[in-house]
């Protein structure tokens, strides 16, 4: 993969162009270029795996590429309908996360962080929750739900990084932190407080996911390449 391919560079302007009708709130051009990224990453992705295309990989990205839509043609639409839309593609990479786990000899330590994490993770969900305060409790079994997956995601992604120094790890690890990133200023921005700033990060997050997780699933089943921490 050392030549860019065209793909790349259309994902990668694309994208660029999305930010700055973002910043210069140009949402004729945002409606323009935004559907164009998710297809061009995957034609990208394509273009190395054409002949052994991974059918869940697709459709976890077609999964995204629904929610972005829904949320670019109606940003009124009902929340839930996205979050499903997600969801889907959380739970395959999760699937793809545990497939990836090396088994590793139980200590103190591993269990001391694993516990910590998770715990971290669970106060900043429920917090994230009740200040979105979701006007039902369906609303709020289905917004912790999608919280546990993100937490669930989260945590194997770290698992795996530390216990395989390999290039998928990386990259898992990089797309999952991404996607926290991308979620939560989402929901800081469009449920807590409209700042700019955390419309900015949603979307570089967000665009930046899409690149991690092609990434991933390209070297997956290639060799592992290891790395320098």
């Amino acid at each position: 993969m050392s030549k860019i391919k065209p793909a790349l560079l259309l994902y990668l302007f694309s994208s660029l162009l999305v930010l700055i009708a973002v910043v210069l709130h140009k949402q004729e051009l945002e409606q323009l270029v935004k559907p164009i990224v998710i297809p061009a990453i995957y034609f990208y992705y394509l273009q190395y795996r054409y002949k052994r295309v991974n059918w869940w990989f697709s459709i976890a990205i077609l999964a995204c590429f629904v929610g972005d839509m829904i949320l670019l043609i109606d940003p009124q639409f009902e929340i839930l309908w996205i979050i499903f839309s997600f969801i889907i593609c959380y739970i395959i990479l999760i699937k793809f996360g545990i497939e990836d786990l090396v088994p590793q000899k139980l200590t103190v330590y591993n269990i001391g962080f694993g516990v910590i994490s998770v715990c971290f993770l669970l106060f900043v969900i429920f917090s994230i929750i009740d200040l979105i305060e979701p006007k039902s409790t369906e609303r709020y079994v289905i917004f912790l739900f999608y919280g546990i997956c993100l937490l669930v995601l989260t945590v194997i992604s770290l698992f795996n990084f530390f216990s395989d120094a390999s290039k998928a790890a990386l990259y898992f690890s990089i797309m999952a932190l991404c996607i926290v990133i991308s979620d939560v200023f989402y929901s800081f921005y469009h449920f807590i407080e409209p700042l700019q700033m955390f419309n900015y990060i949603n979307i570089f997050f967000q665009l930046a996911s899409y690149y991690c997780m092609v990434s991933y699933f390209l070297v997956r089943n290639e060799k592992p390449s290891k790395f320098r921490r």
